[in-house]
């Protein structure tokens, strides 16, 4: 075995033919990161001349001029071959120590265990790669719960072992629900371009303020667009004005056809409380579709060619079809796009013949008290599995880490006097 800088089209290759592979370990997010100021290294092992592990490094630079390294979603390698793992480590140590570098960290694409969609443990968890780590010198950061970490340590994940109509028979009572009525609504899902970032930007800062979520600037978009466009779609959920209004106008005429002949029964019939319950419930109805309505009929006034009002960003991520983030505008969330969108992807991901589709963050917490817990929700009803990853580690490279951790806690410590 040989430890070998890689050049980037190297790199590409071994990157493309590793199912281990993340948009994390991508070239574009090397390039991406690099437009910031990261520095990139590509770097290797070679057996036999065959590239048998490999991983993106990305180099931030702090005080005295030493660098931290972060590999993330990375290192690609088989943790389960302690030989092959051994001999990574200690070479990335040798390397990132030449390039004044202090710390290595990593947050592999490892499964540490599967869940059921209720959150039970199936199995048990792959301890023998934490143990492995350790073993090497790498500080396990721990089994975090919640949103704490660079990634995300919990997710959820559809397996796509079954055809379309199988897997969709299985979604909850209510989100296939909820798929059928976004088509009624007049909901229609189409792809975005370059020329949507601004809107889908709009849409995740809306979301992410009202939920007090971190959010990314138009700017990230832009240049993350620019770098990764070939991993990414972009699903743009609009409101078409016309099948809006008739399927409003529908439901009111319905509604009021029916409380006509609730009305005729009253005057003919003994009015009993069932036929009282009756009229009552279809009166409320029949309120709710009128004003229903009115709002159908200025929105068409409005936006006669229709609003964007949802978005989902997509990644493809080595064997995985995953979505990294969605929003929707405060004032059209009882439309529930964010259902249409899941199914558009769901489908693409069938199409391209990915294994699976990674609907990404949840926290471990599954109590409905948890402020996250609509999120898992909402994933849920897509059928699939709770997984954990084996999560974050630190390596030293240098003994100048714990120099710099210390001084780290002093500011810490300061900040909170001040």
């Amino acid at each position: 075995m040989e430890f070998v800088v890689l050049k980037e089209e190297e790199y590409q290759t071994f990157y493309n033919s590793n199912e281990q592979s993340s948009f994390m370990q991508s070239v574009g997010l090397a390039h991406l990161k690099a437009s910031y100021g990261e520095g990139i290294h590509y770097v290797g092992v070679r057996d036999k001349g065959k590239v048998i592990a490999a991983s993106l490094l990305l180099e931030t630079k702090t005080i005295f001029g030493k660098s931290m390294f972060y590999a993330p979603r990375g290192l690609i390698v088989d943790y389960h071959n302690f030989e092959v793992l051994s001999f990574f480590t200690d070479q990335v140590k040798k390397y990132i120590r030449s390039h004044h570098g202090f710390v290595l960290t990593i947050d592999p694409n490892v499964v540490y265990r599967v869940r059921s969609s209720d959150g039970e443990i199936l199995g048990d968890g792959d301890d023998e790669v934490i143990e492995s780590l350790k073993k090497l010198g790498y500080r396990h950061h721990g089994f975090n719960i919640y949103l704490d970490s660079r990634q995300a340590r919990w997710a959820y994940r559809l397996t796509l072992d079954e055809d379309y109509e199988t897997k969709y028979a299985k979604f909850s009572k209510s989100t296939r629900k909820n798929i059928e009525a976004t088509h009624k609504k007049g909901l229609q899902v189409r792809e975005g371009t370059i020329d949507d970032l601004e809107v889908m930007s709009e849409i995740f800062e809306d979301t992410a303020k009202r939920k007090d979520f971190f959010y990314r600037s138009l700017d990230y978009y832009r240049r993350m667009y620019e770098n990764m466009h070939d991993l990414m779609t972009i699903y743009i959920a609009y409101l078409n004005p016309e099948v809006y209004l008739s399927h409003t106008q529908a439901l009111y005429e319905e509604e009021k056809k029916k409380n006509a002949e609730l009305v005729q029964k009253m005057k003919s019939d003994m009015v009993g409380n069932r036929l009282k319950n009756q009229k009552e419930t279809s009166d409320r109805l029949l309120e709710k579709y009128e004003r229903e309505l009115e709002k159908a009929k200025k929105f068409q006034e409005q936006y006669p060619n229709g609003k964007d009002i949802g978005c989902l960003l997509s990644l493809r991520s080595g064997v995985e079809y995953l979505t990294l983030s969605s929003g929707v505008l405060e004032e059209y969330r009882s439309f529930t796009p964010k259902y249409l969108m899941y199914e558009h992807h769901i489908k693409e991901a069938y199409k391209e013949g990915f294994q699976y589709c990674n609907f990404y963050g949840i926290t471990g917490d599954f109590r409905p008290e948890n402020r996250y817990y609509g999120i898992y929700e909402f994933k849920k009803g897509f059928g699939g599995n709770v997984i954990e990853y084996i999560g974050e580690f630190d390596l030293a490279v240098t003994k100048f880490y714990s120099f710099y951790q210390f001084l780290r806690k002093v500011k810490r410590l300061v900040s909170k006097r001040n």
